[in-house]
């Protein structure tokens, strides 16, 4: 360690902290990073503030950090589409790998396949036989094109060989307002935005895309169980610094956000809401290959179906 490197650590942080979302406020990233800003001001001794970046499915927000002083000071919270900028807008002026590091996986979020109540499908075969009886009547909303929602709903609108018409929103209370309204008839999303409808019964959830069942929600099944198992993926978010950030200063971060995650209450409370929290056994070298593997399945899913963004 060199004496200027050691300097920048004691140092450090000199002032508030930046997180850096993509989502609006109140929709699933939000949700996760007031939670965890929370838990990182008494860590850190310092205010975590939380700013949004809204636009181009979250890349708008990573290339704000990518563009930031390299002096942690800036982070990203990051979720699959900010790594899939390169296929989805080759015209921002940013490189995911290049521009930008790793700091902590914070956690993973299964994505929600919720239907109006008006749709009167018991479940996924249900719906499916509905949709096949009817090819496009039926729509499916999700927040934005490229985002996993949206990479979700076309693997299983294929996966189930239907159609329907695909309602891109930018905020997720738009979308369940419509959904519940009866205007939408599907609502693909991260499972926290619309858990409190869940539980309301104003919206049913038919599955759920992680692995295994959500412990919030028991008895919805997974699109595995439902016979869709190359649809399982669940959303991830993850601690982003732009990408000539000292390392003192990475492993500083990184051991702020892990002691964060071990606060039994946050576990506790965001288990509630589907999120599962990564474990200590968390680090920047564990997390660089599984965001590069990601990258390379999604960025074959959005070229196998033509899907781009705005230029």
């Amino acid at each position: 360690m060199t004496a200027t490197s050691s300097n920048t650590a004691i140092e450090y942080p000199r002032k508030p902290i930046t997180l850096i979302i993509g989502g609006p406020p109140g929709a699933g990233t939000d949700i996760l990073t007031r939670r965890v800003a929370e838990r990182l001001e008494p860590i850190l001794g310092q205010r975590v503030v939380i700013e949004y970046r809204l636009g181009a499915s979250g890349n708008l927000a990573a290339m704000a950090v990518a563009h930031a002083e390299p002096d942690g000071h800036t982070l990203l919270i990051g979720t699959r589409s900010s790594t899939l900028h390169k296929t989805m807008y080759p015209h921002l002026k940013y490189d995911f790998v290049q521009d930008l590091t790793p700091v902590a996986m914070v956690a993973r979020m299964p994505i929600g396949i919720l239907m109006g109540n008006h749709v009167p499908a018991k479940n996924i075969a249900d719906f499916v036989r509905m949709a096949r009886a009817e090819p496009g009547r039926f729509s499916a909303a999700t927040l934005g094109v490229g985002t996993s929602d949206h990479l979700v709903s076309v693997l299983l609108r294929d996966a189930a060989e239907i159609q329907w018409q695909h309602v891109p929103y930018v905020e997720v209370s738009r979308a369940l307002t419509d959904v519940v309204g009866g205007r939408v008839d599907l609502l693909i999303t991260q499972l926290s935005g619309g858990m409190a409808y869940i539980n309301a019964g104003e919206l049913r959830a038919l599955a759920v895309s992680s692995a295994a069942r959500v412990a919030a929600l028991p008895g919805v099944p997974t699109v595995a169980e439902e016979g869709y198992p190359q649809v399982s993926a669940d959303e991830w978010f993850a601690a982003i610094a732009p990408a000539k950030t000292p390392p003192d200063i990475i492993k500083k971060l990184n051991h702020a956000f892990n002691q964060a995650l071990t606060d039994k209450t946050l576990r506790e409370e965001v288990a509630t809401m589907g999120y599962v929290l990564s474990s200590s056994d968390n680090t920047p070298d564990m997390l660089r290959p599984f965001l590069a593997e990601d990258k390379l399945r999604w960025t074959k899913v959005l070229r196998d179906h033509q899907i781009y963004g705005d230029k």
